[in-house]
């Protein structure tokens, strides 16, 4: 094989013919005749077109070298390209390659190496025919061999064809073939430049090498994987070697280069939705429409057009279409390309499932073979529902027609996602401002949409991960490790591996080693992509609102074009960018503030809102630098805002700064360890305004003062809440006082009930969660009243909760109100909230009352979905109210009261007292013992004592060095007028404010407890400021009310007792026979000094009854009176419920109830019951028997 390069190279030399010049006999022609007959298909020899195709590269070498030699010798080198040598040479050259070329295609399953060779060897001999033939021929020897392949080849086909555009494309005058475009303006119309800017038949014809490869990468990226990415490193490549090319490395030059790549933007536009590497694939919708320049705009019309064109320059196909460029052999137009012929030239035929031309209102035909139809055709039938819903419509500008095209949704690989993306990076970086502005005056405003969100996708893509990263990604590619793990994690390694590689090699054919020196050259390669890829995503931005102010200005900024920029600045600024990078960022802002304030301080608040925001996080930045520009930009803002007003205020501005700060500080750890560069950051904004000379006669320093001691109050708080971040009950009580003082604000103090609502749902405190949204949604409601919009404001939330009208009715219209832009959506949104955590609290009954509100608003809307949604879930509730009811086993919450005293550790809270509501079963000891171990962490071990009993506390007697907690379970307390009116356990537990607790004592003895006749009883009755459930699990106590039961009234307030449990066992939808019998085993069993008797004994006896009250003893024989009618209906049910074995045992309890009545009637003179109604189990009665039978009377309970 040395040999054969050695002898090409240094021995081989042809010889000129002896015979006459017109007869002579070349090598080259002679060699090209014959070898052309060797291969044909009569003549031939398997192994000798194995060895050919194995030597192919020897004869095409001494074929070009004999050419070279033969016109350096016969001088016709000096000759025009078409006189250079005969045509029937060009004959012999072409029906060699005509049939090397099937060779190939059909051999390269029985000879894969072999016929690799000759595709490469064939290729270079195209190329170096460029420098001695007629290029207009050689362009049709590439189009002849373009021609053998089609969409759907093998991928070694699709290989071949790759490597073959790749050498030819290395050609030195590659640029020169194909005739680079000269910059055009953007004023010139869309007839001029919209063969340069879309991948028309025109274009590929005026550019016949770029076109060919720029449209075989766009029909490569609807292959399979191997092949996309053997075609897009191709491409990646090209631009690398243009890029580095000293020949162009003028500014000017790169441009031209840039330029001709400038149709790759519409091939990268269809594909948009490809590029995303994220792992949830994004589920393919219709496109939105474009109305008055605003994609997904009202169908109703609106006063005014946005004046961006609706045009587009993006070439419609379907996605099954090949992309090959196809020129006849005899046309014209290769002469034309290569300097001969005139331009007057008839339109040749594209290739294979080409793209519709803009170069004529009617489509160009289509060369695809009867297979590739049927299999085109065959998809489109399958697909043809699902299209319905993917395609979207980009308008010709020409004939104000629209193809549709089939917009792809299956994702590219991460690296080939990345290498797009950088050819992207160069076309755009490269392109003289005139030609790119050309592109943006004349492209649809869904198309400047679409290049944008490629802009911001470069901007995830290569975004700066961070040295930690790196480093392990670097130590993870290690190709060594990955060679010594099994087969099926070395797969996964392998992926690692790629993820891994350098962006600029050859794909999986670099693996950075753990070294150090390679891991922090990887991340120095790294970090200067992202900000290289950073700063020319923020110069085409900065490019575009530089010249399109009037487009982004329409309906004051409220367009999609102007969110998609604003968004990519915000994402500039919540990234981690390098200082030189966040300084440009910063510039441009402050270009941007000056250049749109009708957009920021007119238009929609939300984009000054988010400005505000992320520059406000700019404010407590650790980088001195970041921090300065930050506080020039908030100053700027205020400052553009005040001159925008006519020097009369910055009220939005100063709004939305407070309310940012409210929402940075609100996750209590925000702002609060870092207070001390965003409080330095306060004073350099109010140094901007003191020293600034052209406001120092206004009161702008007076206001910017006065927000700052704003803001420095809220950090204030702040770090209050930082302090008590721990206790999650004086964590919110804090946000509460804050949200109250911004009771005039509505944002504000949404901002604040909301952040309380994270943490409530955090700690499962999910009644209170949804109150916090009860009240958020009567502040939007309240704010739309005072819009006309809802009138009922929020008095309508008056059956859900009463706290509402306390705390919602005092919003007023300042400036508070101007920029809120509420709707009743956002009503609705509120309340589907509310519903979530009321079905989450188990509070079901609260769902009919939340839906009450938001079924007339669906209703109007005629929303029947939504309708179907509420009243379905309402089914459900009213099925689950029924199931705790019949159960009995939902726990709404336990009730304490919460005393703290000591000056020295509770400060302002001395003294106070509240009313803690606990979630479900809470016992006493529970609550004390985190209660204790909260404040114990706070003040420090042994300060914190815990009161064990409910007596009053007198503060003069305890430590002042200690803090004590008394803590006392409490229940709710109703009037007896409230009782018959609140019959469920949910009644029983809403909206509540009054608690009771019961102290006993003796007044002769002083102790707890003596003899039932001297023992007295003091209730206490406490009321809170607020009603449960709230915005916050603990309410302060406001009043108390304390009343002393003697003694006979303790014994008829425990008889009461006694009656309500026995009602409730007995009434029970399904019995409980265990709770029945454990009730009347405690009622009916007679002990001295025990149970009911003993009361009756105490106080009933004739001896002692004129000791009290006549009708306070008339009360408690009426309460013993109906004891034993429930007693003996107890009983009954029992009877029914027993089994065989246990008719000894209610025997027995009958035989004492009787023991029991006897006993009461003696002592009451009086007999309780005329006659027994309940019957003995010897003597049922047959309805009693045909019950047990039939199973109507139920069976005992476990």
């Amino acid at each position: 094989m040395d040999a054969l390069h050695a002898y090409v190279k240094y021995v081989f030399e042809t010889e000129q013919g002896r015979t006459s010049s017109s007869k002579a006999r070349t090598v080259h022609e002679e060699l090209a005749k014959h070898v052309t007959a060797i291969l044909r298909p009569s003549n031939t020899d398997q192994l000798v077109i194995q060895k050919f195709l194995k030597f192919s590269w020897f004869f095409f070498e001494i074929l070009v070298k004999g050419m070279a030699q033969h016109l350096l010798k016969s001088g016709r080198i000096k000759m025009p390209r078409n006189d250079r040598f005969p045509s029937d040479f060009k004959y012999r050259i072409q029906n060699l390659v005509q049939a090397v070329i099937p060779h190939i295609c059909q051999k390269f399953k029985d000879f894969p190496v072999e016929t690799k060779h000759a595709n490469q060897s064939l290729a270079h001999f195209i190329k170096k025919c460029f420098t001695f033939m007629d290029r207009g021929f050689v362009f049709r020897l590439i189009n002849m061999y373009m021609d053998q392949f089609s969409p759907g080849d093998p991928g070694s086909l699709q290989e071949f064809k790759f490597d073959f555009l790749r050498i030819v494309c290395s050609h030195e005058h590659y640029i020169p073939l194909n005739l680079p475009m000269m910059k055009k303006g953007h004023g010139k119309t869309y007839k001029d430049l919209k063969h340069d800017y879309t991948l028309s038949d025109e274009f590929c014809r005026n550019h016949f090498l770029v076109g060919l490869l720029l449209q075989e990468v766009k029909s490569a990226l609807n292959e399979h994987k191997a092949t996309r990415s053997f075609a897009i490193t191709v491409l990646r490549n090209m631009l690398a070697k243009h890029s580095f090319d000293d020949r162009y490395g003028s500014k000017a030059h790169q441009g031209r280069i840039a330029s001709l790549y400038l149709p790759f933007l519409t091939v990268i536009l269809e594909n948009k939705n490809r590029l995303s590497i994220s792992d949830s694939a994004q589920t393919p919708t219709s496109t939105p429409s474009v109305m008055n320049g605003d994609v997904g705009g009202d169908i109703e019309s609106r006063n005014g057009t946005l004046p961006l064109k609706k045009t587009s320059l993006a070439v419609e196909e379907t996605i099954t279409g090949s992309s090959s460029v196809k020129l006849s052999k005899d046309s014209p137009l290769l002469a034309m390309i290569a300097g001969q012929g005139n331009l007057n030239i008839s339109e040749p035929k594209p290739i294979n499932g080409s793209n519709s031309s803009l170069a004529s209102s009617t489509s160009s035909s289509v060369q695809s073979s009867d297979k590739d139809k049927d299999r085109d055709k065959e998809k489109d039938r399958e697909k043809e529902a699902r299209d319905r819903s993917i395609k979207h419509e980009r308008a010709q500008s020409l004939g104000g027609l629209s193809s549709p095209r089939v917009v792809r949704h299956d994702k590219l690989d991460p690296l080939e996602v990345k290498d797009l993306l950088i050819v992207f990076l160069y076309i755009v970086k490269n392109l003289p401002e005139d030609v790119l502005l050309g592109w943006f005056n004349n492209s649809s405003e869904y198309d400047i949409l679409d290049f944008l969100d490629i802009l911001e996708t470069c901007l995830h893509q290569f975004r700066y991960q961070g040295k930690k990263k790196i480093f392990a990604l670097s130590i993870i590619g290690d190709s060594k490790k990955a060679a010594t793990l099994p087969p099926r994690q070395q797969a996964t390694q392998m992926f690692l591996q790629s993820r891994a590689s350098s962006l600029f090699t050859e794909q999986n054919s670099y693996a950075p080693s753990p070294s150090d020196g390679d891991a922090m050259f990887r991340v120095m390669l790294e970090g200067n992509l992202s900000a290289e890829v950073s700063m020319i995503s923020l110069d085409i931005v900065t490019l575009y609102f530089t010249h399109f102010k009037g487009q982004l200005e329409f309906r004051d900024g409220d367009n999609s074009v102007m969110r998609k920029i604003f968004d990519i600045y915000l994402w500039y600024l919540q990234s981690s960018q390098s200082e030189n990078v966040i300084r440009h960022v910063f510039a441009a802002l402050r270009q941007f503030i000056t250049k749109f304030p009708v957009v920021l301080f007119k238009g929609n608040a939300e984009l000054c809102a988010s400005l505000c925001y992320e520059i406000l996080r700019g404010c407590n930045s650790r980088l001195g630098s970041t921090r300065n520009e930050a506080c020039a930009l908030v100053y700027l803002l205020m400052k553009a805002n005040y001159e925008y007003m006519k020097r009369r205020s910055f009220g939005r501005t100063r709004l939305q700064v407070i309310i940012c700060t409210s929402q940075l500080i609100s996750d209590v750890v925000g702002l609060a360890g870092t207070g001390t560069r965003f409080q330095e950051s306060l004073s350099v904004i109010n140094n901007f305004a003191n020293s600034d000379k052209t406001l120092q006669r206004t009161h702008f320093p007076a206001e910017v003062k006065s927000l700052t001691k704003t803001i420095r109050t809220v950090l204030m708080a702040t770090a209050a809440m930082k302090e008590h971040q721990n206790d999650p009950e004086k964590l919110v009580d804090l946000q509460y006082s804050l949200a109250k003082s911004y009771s005039t604000t509505p944002e504000l103090r949404k901002t604040w009930l909301e952040s309380m609502a994270r943490i409530h749902s955090k700690h499962g405190d999910y009644s209170e969660a949804a109150h916090c949204y009860i009240h958020i949604a009567a502040l939007v409601a309240e704010y739309l009243k005072r819009r006309e919009i809802y009138p009922d404001g929020c008095k309508c939330f008056k059956k859900l909760s009463s706290n509402v009208i306390l705390d919602e009715a005092d919003i007023r219209d300042d400036t508070g109100l101007q920029d809120v832009q509420y709707s009743m959506d956002s009503l609705v949104e509120m309340l589907e909230q509310c519903a979530h955590f009321m079905e989450k609290a188990e509070r079901y009954e609260s769902l009919a009352d939340i839906y009450r509100l938001i079924i007339p608003i669906y209703e109007e809307r005629r929303d029947f979905q939504k309708l179907a949604t509420c009243y379905q879930t309402l089914h459900q509730a009213y099925h689950k109210i029924v199931g705790v009811m019949h159960t009995r086993r939902r726990l709404l919450g336990k009730y304490f009261r919460v005393a703290f005293y000591g000056q020295l550790h509770f400060e302002d809270e001395d003294g106070k007292e509240y009313i803690y509501k606990e979630p479900k079963i809470t016992g006493l000891t529970e609550i004390c013992e985190r209660l204790k171990n909260l404040y114990t962490e706070r003040f420090g071990k042994g300060n914190v004592q815990l009161i064990m009993d409910s007596n009053k506390v007198n503060a003069a007697d305890l430590d002042p060095k200690l803090a004590y907690i008394q803590v006392t379970y409490v229940t709710p307390y109703f009037e007896e007028s409230e009782v018959e009116e609140r019959q469920t356990d949910f009644e029983r537990n809403n909206q509540i404010r009054k608690f009771m607790f019961e102290t006993p004592f003796t007044k002769e003895s002083k102790k707890a407890h003596g003899a039932i006749e001297d023992q007295w009883k003091r209730r206490t009755i406490l009321t809170t400021s607020h009603q449960f459930p709230y915005v916050k699990k603990r309410i302060q106590v406001n009043y108390h009310q304390e009343s002393e039961l003697s003694p006979v009234e303790v014994a008829i307030d425990e008889m009461k007792m006694k009656i309500a449990e026995l009602d409730d066992v007995i009434n029970l939808h399904t019995p409980d026979m265990k709770k029945l019998q454990l009730k009347l085993q405690g009622s009916v069993s007679v002990q001295v000094n025990a149970g009911p008797l003993a009361y009756a004994e105490a106080f009933l006896q004739k001896d002692r009854v004129f000791k009290y009250p006549r009708n306070k003893v008339e009360k408690l024989k009426d309460s013993f009176r109906q004891f034993v009618r429930l007693c003996s209906d107890a009983l009954d049910l029992n009877s029914v419920l027993i089994m065989a074995e246990q008719i000894e045992y209610h025997e027995n309890m009958r035989q004492n109830f009787r023991d029991m009545k006897e006993r009461l009637s003696e002592i009451l003179q009086d007999k309780i019951l005329e006659e027994d109604k309940s019957l003995s189990l010897n003597s049922r009665t047959s309805l009693t028997i045909f019950n047990e039978i039939s199973a109507t009377s139920g069976t005992s309970s476990v």
